[in-house]
């Protein structure tokens, strides 16, 4: 047999689709590398608002769709294939297809005061938020964990 680049891309190409099934995931997988169907993503919170930034490179404005069902938003879009190209592939590395992924937000956030903004590639999605943070709760000990932590330090 001879090794060429084309067999260790197959090779590569079945071992990510073998491993992605024998770790639950499928092999188009591509979050860890930034790629195709799951890109980067970021949540940020403020006193005010949650900030989502979404990596969409290649992506048409026109099939980004977001969306928000009670406290779920949702992102979807899709990379086309460009079809006025002529020729033979010699390399295919980009991935195409619909990419839809769901962020789950707390309660308190205000629907009608949310924006969209797509540009160079990034969506960014604002959330404004009632401002309610989470309450550290302290958690008491019984007694026979009271004496074990004395006895430890």
């Amino acid at each position: 047999m001879i090794w060429t680049l084309e067999t260790f891309d197959d090779l590569f190409r079945r071992l990510d689709t073998d491993l992605g099934g024998m770790l639950g995931r499928g092999g188009t997988d591509r979050s860890d590398r930034g790629g195709w169907p799951f890109p980067r993503m970021e949540v940020l919170r403020t006193d005010s608002e949650f900030v989502i930034r979404v990596e969409l490179p290649g992506v048409d404005p026109d099939s980004v769709d977001v969306s928000l069902d009670d406290t779920v938003l949702r992102v979807r879009a899709e990379r086309r294939v460009p079809t006025t190209e002529q020729g033979e592939y010699l390399r295919r590395e980009l991935v195409y297809g619909t990419y839809e992924r769901d962020v789950v937000l707390p309660s308190g956030i205000e629907p009608e005061k949310m924006s969209a903004r797509f540009e160079d590639g990034v969506l960014e999605v604002r959330v404004p938020h009632r401002g309610a943070r989470p309450v550290k709760i302290p958690v008491e000990m019984g007694e026979g964990t009271q004496k074990a932590l004395r006895a430890a330090s």
